[in-house]
């Protein structure tokens, strides 16, 4: 099999554990200051249920979702070892006691190699983080931040209300910890974005002490503002060969040592509006792959380090 133009999270999973991994998505009951009235009500605009993976019971214990993920992936995938991901709603939103009983009731499993916890720049106190670099001592520890853009009137018409500046103040604490690897999350084709924002966000990212990348298109899904706004016909939605396109731009900018988490996104088929093309991830992957060697270019070809 030809080798990733890229450095892809799965090849770096195989080579450190010698099998591939398989995440098991959580929903550990957190909240989102963007929907309990601490900044706003409602949520991400594109948001309906806290990116939660398809699948996620959130009415099951999180050792319940866990079994139940891992005996999935087990029949499906033949799977033998697992990262426990706290991937609904903002995962560090609440006291560090109740943190530290969620995140090692997900641990406690002899197949857990690891824990990845996904939240937002600005509910990151100094004590979770204490607590995961506490948890990267035994396990490998991601913490996945959702920056989304570095354009701050983006985010606040998303109805986000976090700053790039406190992104970029998380990031730099967080990077002081030295058994925790940080992950950032971007969405490309955010409503009223050109292509030369997403350039920038990419090309500041690019200058940051990140570990690893998560590259997602904007998904329309039903029962949220964003479907709302796109049956106005307010949002645009990228065509399949412009995208692919885009990412191996991006990801020429993006230095070799950055792990790439993802290039595409997932979402359930029943909610999933637009694009439909997206739900093709396969397909959607190897394209990518195929142009850039088309190219005869690879991750970090471009970049440009300050």
């Amino acid at each position: 099999m030809t080798p990733h133009p890229y450095t892809s999270w799965n090849d770096t999973l195989k080579e450190k554990f010698g099998q591939k991994v398989y995440k098991v998505s959580l929903d550990a009951g957190f909240d989102c200051p963007n929907r309990d009235g601490t900044l706003a009500v409602g949520g991400c605009t594109y948001c309906d249920e806290g990116s939660r993976a398809p699948g996620i019971k959130p009415e099951l214990s999180i050792r319940e979702q866990l079994l139940e993920g891992m005996e999935r992936m087990r029949k499906r995938y033949h799977a033998h070892k697992f990262i426990a991901y706290f991937q609904a709603f903002t995962n560090t939103y609440d006291r560090v006691e109740i943190l530290r009983k969620r995140y090692f009731e997900a641990l406690d499993h002899p197949d857990i190699v690891g824990l990845s916890v996904s939240t937002r720049p600005d509910t990151l106190s100094q004590g979770a983080l204490d607590l995961l670099d506490e948890i990267g001592q035994k396990y490998l520890t991601w913490l996945e931040m959702g920056l989304q853009t570095i354009h701050d009137k983006t985010n606040e018409k998303l109805n986000r209300w976090h700053t790039y500046k406190q992104f970029e103040q998380a990031l730099r604490k967080a990077k002081t910890k030295p058994h925790l690897k940080i992950c950032t999350h971007i969405i490309l084709g955010l409503p009223g974005e050109s292509l030369e924002d997403m350039h920038q966000t990419i090309d500041t990212l690019a200058r940051l002490p990140i570990d690893g990348l998560k590259i997602h298109m904007l998904h329309v899904i039903k029962n949220t503002k964003l479907y709302e706004d796109y049956l106005k016909g307010e949002v645009p939605i990228f065509e399949e060969d412009p995208y692919v396109s885009l990412v191996c731009d991006l990801l020429e900018k993006i230095p070799s040592h950055v792990i790439i988490h993802r290039l595409t996104g997932d979402a359930a088929p029943d909610k999933l509006v637009a694009p439909r093309w997206a739900l093709e991830k396969g397909r959607v992957l190897h394209k990518i792959k195929q142009e850039l060697l088309r190219r005869g270019t690879t991750q970090g070809a471009k970049a440009i380090l300050s």
